[in-house]
């Protein structure tokens, strides 16, 4: 078996400063890609891509607002005249939005909300599969949605829309992208311990919630981001290759109860 079944080639890792976004970048420089980091955090983003260095891996780091979605193909095209290609595409940046009953949801967080979680892994999907498709095809680009977007959790509704968008983004854009050999794939977590967690409280609170109420899942048990990066990593292998336009689960069983 290949030691280093991703040498050679280059990964586009979205909120690579902390959670779900840093486990995914570590964990494709470990199996060989070249990653490149963007996120709105700048020094936590240089810790990550200095932890990735330590270990042996390569990393960079790009300081991008994806609210900002005119600099989104801008930022694209930096990453391509930089290192040449881009193989991979990871949508992992997200932002949660202010909570309350949606009759209490204001226009411009929905707005924020949607910039940020849908509208970019749009932009960003298009910019990279157009190159993929320009330099003759073949590609993987993974999205992350949420166990939100199949239930009705008390999350606000703006997040649990954004998120159920990806699922459709997902499935559009493998309809598209497959004849050109780029499979297209989104995983959905349940609750996983990232900063965007945090509001709920501590290790002992998120155990409690995922044994009983609205947020609880059948293995009781909290998700590690690590766990949410095995499978994207699995969706960039060759040994995914037949898997396309589908959201794998990785909610400990969240939305079968």
């Amino acid at each position: 078996m290949d030691p280093s079944p991703l040498k050679g080639k280059v990964a586009l890792v979205t909120g690579g400063a902390s959670g779900i976004g840093a486990a995914t970048v570590a964990l494709l420089a470990a199996e060989g890609a070249t990653v490149v980091a963007f996120d709105v955090a700048a020094d936590e983003l240089a810790r990550v891509v200095s932890r990735v260095a330590k270990q042996g891996g390569v990393a960079r780091a790009k300081r991008v607002d994806l609210g900002e979605s005119a600099r989104i193909p801008e930022a694209v095209a930096e990453v391509l005249r930089e290192e040449g290609r881009i193989d991979i595409l990871v949508n992992c940046a997200g932002v949660f939005g202010e909570g309350g009953s949606i009759l209490e949801l204001s226009e411009k967080d929905w707005d924020r909300v949607q910039a940020i979680n849908l509208k970019a892994p749009f932009l960003l999907i298009q910019a990279v599969g157009r190159h993929m498709v320009e330099r003759g095809g073949g590609g993987r680009i993974v999205s992350v949605s949420s166990s939100s977007a199949f239930r009705a959790p008390r999350v606000p509704a703006n997040y649990g829309a954004s998120k159920a968008g990806i699922g459709q983004l997902t499935r559009s854009a493998a309809a598209d992208l497959g004849p050109y050999d780029i499979n297209v794939n989104a995983v959905a977590p349940g609750l996983t311990a990232t900063p965007m967690t945090t509001d709920f409280g501590d290790g002992a609170v998120l155990e409690r919630a995922v044994a009983e109420g609205p947020l609880a899942n059948l293995l009781q048990r909290v998700s590690q981001p690590e766990d949410v990066a095995a499978t994207i990593l699995f969706l960039c292998l060759p040994a995914s290759r037949q898997i396309t336009g589908q959201t794998i689960h990785t909610s400990a069983g969240a939305v079968t109860l």
